[in-house]
């Protein structure tokens, strides 16, 4: 956004008044508007505007749901209803962003004729929006960056990565990183609550008190709206640390816990220090996500065997 000083019109008895005049006046209310939401919202997504990459016979298509979003120019650009939108495949492989461009047409259905000539004009311009895919290394202040997609040997793929949003506080990584920290307290949640059937690990009472209430208090900060991504990065790296301890001293001897116990270790040693920024978190933040689906694994098994029911 242009931070010169705003310009508005100065009206005064016996103006002659152009559509320049006009325009400059539409300008400044604007870009005021535009400044307004840039320093007191910030830039990204506001609400909506998900992604979903469909592919059927090597065609690929974005489905993007409704939503709102602030350039960072503090445009505002909307997308009213869910869409989908055909992708030509870039022909050179790498890593691209789908931006969503604020898009302004003349009405047609608005054309007046212009005075004296026999020339028309359309007197009113429409506002819409637009998407483009973009190598990942342009940066486009007029629209909204949706999502990273990956192109290999004529494939695209959606790389699962937050994407900057915009609200009352930074919450960058909300839309991706939240429901990951949720799945993992519910799935620890289930296995605790199947492994307490167990005379061994009702005996274990602190590691497992410790992680449960860690689980828990998790469970209600998660529950306000709009949690940045710096609070959800430590919140996973906490978890990280009590579910470390609670699984390499539980007593069930469960081949999917004993295969567990290994990637928690190295995701407990691997991670970031408070001081570090979030690009080092959010790169430690693939290795939590990878151990969703081996807790699954140790959750399904419990419910499949008949451990939880002996001591």
């Amino acid at each position: 956004m242009d931070d010169l000083k705003l310009r508005r019109l100065r009206p005064y008895e016996g103006l002659c008044l152009t559509a320049q005049d006009l325009e400059d006046e539409q300008v400044y209310h604007r870009q005021s508007l535009h400044r307004h939401n840039l320093h007191m919202h910030g830039y990204g997504i506001v609400q909506g505007l998900q992604v979903e990459l469909k592919s059927k016979k090597s065609i690929y298509a974005a489905v993007i749901q409704s939503g709102f979003g602030v350039s960072q120019i503090g445009q505002g650009v909307l997308l009213d209803q869910t869409a989908q939108v055909q992708l030509e495949v870039p022909q050179k492989d790498g890593i691209y962003m789908l931006w969503l461009f604020h898009v302004e047409t003349p009405d047609e259905d608005s054309v007046r004729p212009v005075f004296d000539t026999s020339a028309t004009e359309a007197s009113r311009v429409v506002e819409s929006c637009a998407t483009r895919l973009h190598p990942i290394d342009e940066e486009h202040k007029d629209a909204i960056a949706l999502c990273r997609i990956r192109v290999r040997m004529g494939r695209m793929s959606q790389e699962q990565w937050p994407v900057p949003r915009a609200g009352r506080q930074e919450r960058a990584a909300e839309s991706y990183l939240k429901p990951k920290v949720t799945e993992f307290i519910s799935v620890n949640k289930k296995i605790i609550s199947l492994m307490l059937s167990t005379k061994r690990l009702q005996e274990l009472e602190l590691p497992v008190v410790s992680f449960n209430s860690s689980l828990i208090s998790a469970e209600f900060l998660l529950i306000e709206e709009g949690t940045s991504d710096r609070v959800l990065y430590r919140t996973a790296g906490a978890l990280i640390s009590y579910a470390h301890d609670f699984y390499n001293f539980v007593p069930i001897s469960l081949k999917s816990v004993t295969r567990f116990r290994d990637f928690i270790r190295r995701a407990n040693a691997e991670l970031p220090n408070a001081g570090q920024g979030n690009d080092a978190w959010q790169r430690w933040f693939s290795m939590f996500e990878n151990l969703l689906r081996p807790l699954s694994q140790i959750a399904d098994e419990l419910v499949g065997s008949s451990s939880p029911q002996r001591g």
